[in-house]
């Protein structure tokens, strides 16, 4: 008897370890520091909002927060937004940030759609690289949470991305590749 009780003692162990595991490594990463997305926040300030929106709910340009922009549907990673970003925003003067400021919003942007700021910078070529998926975890939601989340979502923002990087566009292209209203 004192065999059987061991052993079940020793699955709900393992069972709970297990689960546990699965949950930190559905975790977000933390892929910036809270200071850099404090300076992201004042770089967007003064180049995006005024398209954007100051709570990143979208205006002239779609929402870059939320459900239906970083959603399952929508499909992007970091690495692809990152792209997108520097080398297209912001629209009136396209490539016209530092290396430095784009990183500064891609960690202002990571933290508006809840991923946690750590203790390594962000830098160029980790953000341009991650192949980690871009999506919305409002209050610590877990991956599979978000997936369920996002997978039901109605709309999700779409935004051709460049197939490779190249060269800036021109300043006052119309930008044809962000599509969506802001609202929905």
């Amino acid at each position: 008897m004192s065999f059987r009780l061991l052993l079940v003692s020793g699955a709900v162990l393992l069972a709970a370890l297990l689960v546990q595991r699965g949950e930190a490594a559905s975790a977000p990463p933390a892929l910036y520091t809270k200071a850099q997305a404090r300076q992201g926040h004042a770089v967007f300030e003064n180049n995006c909002a005024s398209c954007h929106g100051h709570q990143l709910e979208g205006r002239v340009g779609p929402a870059l927060k939320g459900g239906k922009f970083a959603s399952v549907k929508a499909g992007f990673t970091i690495g692809q937004i990152f792209e997108f970003l520097s080398v297209e925003m912001p629209a009136s003067a396209p490539g016209s940030l530092t290396r430095r400021q784009y990183v500064e919003v891609m960690a202002f942007l990571l933290e508006q759609n809840g991923y946690p700021a750590g203790n390594t910078a962000l830098t160029d070529r980790i953000a341009r690289g991650s192949a980690v998926a871009l999506l919305y975890r409002p209050s610590g939601k877990s991956s599979s949470e978000v997936v369920k989340q996002g997978a039901s979502a109605e709309h999700a923002a779409k935004i051709k991305l460049p197939p490779a990087p190249r060269s800036h566009s021109p300043p006052g292209k119309p930008l044809v590749a962000l599509v969506g209203s802001p609202g929905g």
